[in-house]
């Protein structure tokens, strides 16, 4: 799958669009994800993306850094790279068990989806994203990375251009739904009711954000940066970053403009797919679109939080890869359907957050170390 090292824009498209796909899952293209770690903030949702931006390009380079350098097989072992045998060890066996319940939170965000926009039970989207998922892992990473790398930039066009047209034309709403954010002021809300948030702080929130999505990474980019040129990648790794930062502030600042739209008890402030209201009022039927494409969008970044667990444990193209690809994706299905989605974002990504933060402290540790050395070698040179 190595690629030339010269640089080729078409590959850093399609490099750009994985990293795109792995982040716009479920929790981001249904709104949820959006509403807890930057919406529930107000403006200091700037804040949070800024902090994401800078420690996600930072990792990601590292990532394919390490995997260019020490050219890995097995994308896990970045772990013992920056944390050491036991240690890295703890963090091979628990990002393949965060990846794996990562998948559960799509296998609800499908659900929901469909559930919501069509008003199917949560068993058929469920199963059918499973299929869909399964499939697609048994054809092998390069497969994989192309499929994802196509339907990430088209699925976040979709999500942009919504969020766009309801932005442009409730504008004047935001200072209103800054104040309800800001007073906990909710159409249809109970006692003690509000809006569900990533943590206490903006900025706790900004490195958890960094910090759950830095565990899907660290493997998957690892094997990129092995397999890749290092110029295709890094400069995949930018366009990325612009594109996704762009989306959430243009799509978080829809849900503030509307943060208390919907009807009856749904409202985008406590919906399990805030952003299917958003589509809806900007033209009803688009709503029915709008849940296709996120169910596709689910699927890509499914994909990959599958791959992981199941490449973990079995090499790719075995008869015992396949059938361990369908029994984890058929064991996902079940967690998946019986947990309530918006508890799986909640609980499985802010925890996540702190773990991969975590993480993100021995690789600035690593980095410091290597610095260090260095400069001594070239002072005893000297």
């Amino acid at each position: 799958m190595r690629s030339g090292g010269g640089f080729n824009f078409k590959r850093v498209l399609i490099l750009a669009g994985a990293v795109i796909a792995l982040v716009i899952g479920s929790g981001f293209a249904t709104g949820q994800e959006l509403v807890q770690y930057f919406t529930a903030y107000g403006l200091k949702g700037f804040l949070v993306i800024a902090v994401f931006a800078v420690i996600f390009i930072y990792y990601n380079f590292q990532f394919a850094k390490v995997g260019a350098q020490e050219k890995y097989e097995v994308g896990n072992d970045i772990y013992r790279y920056y944390c050491g045998k036991y240690l890295g060890t703890f963090f091979d066996y628990y990002s393949t068990a965060f990846c794996y319940m990562s998948f559960f939170v799509m296998v609800g965000g499908a659900s929901s989806t469909l559930r919501q926009g069509f008003g199917v039970p949560d068993w058929i989207g469920g199963i059918l994203l499973t299929a869909i998922v399964v499939g697609i892992v048994c054809l092998g990473l390069s497969k994989l990375v192309d499929v994802i790398g196509v339907i990430g930039p088209i699925k976040i066009a979709f999500f942009v251009i919504v969020g766009l047209i309801v932005l442009v034309v409730d504008w004047p709403q935001i200072p209103a739904g800054l104040e309800a954010i800001s007073t906990d002021t909710f159409t249809g809300a109970a006692d003690g009711e509000g809006l569900v948030k990533a943590a206490d702080h903006w900025l706790i929130s900004g490195l958890s954000y960094a910090g759950f999505v830095l565990l899907w990474f660290a493997s998957f980019m690892t094997l990129l940066g092995a397999n890749n040129s290092r110029k295709n990648v890094d400069a995949g790794i930018v366009v990325a970053t612009v594109v996704i930062c762009a989306a959430i502030a243009i799509i978080y600042l829809a849900q503030v403009a509307n943060i208390n739209t919907g009807n009856g008890e749904v409202f985008v402030w406590n919906a399990p797919i805030p952003n299917l209201i958003l589509a809806e009022k900007v033209w009803p039927p688009l709503s029915f679109v709008y849940a296709i494409v996120v169910f596709i969008g689910i699927c890509a970044t499914a994909v990959p939080l599958l791959y992981n667990p199941v490449a973990r444990f079995a090499k790719e193209g075995t008869p015992r890869f396949r059938i361990l690809a369908i029994a984890l994706g058929v064991a996902g299905l079940l967690i998946g359907l019986f947990v309530p989605y918006r508890t799986l974002v909640n609980v499985i990504y802010v925890l996540n957050g702190y773990i991969g933060a975590v993480l993100l402290i021995f690789m600035v540790a690593r980095n410091i170390r290597d610095a260090v050395a260095k400069r001594r070698e070239h002072a005893d040179g000297a």
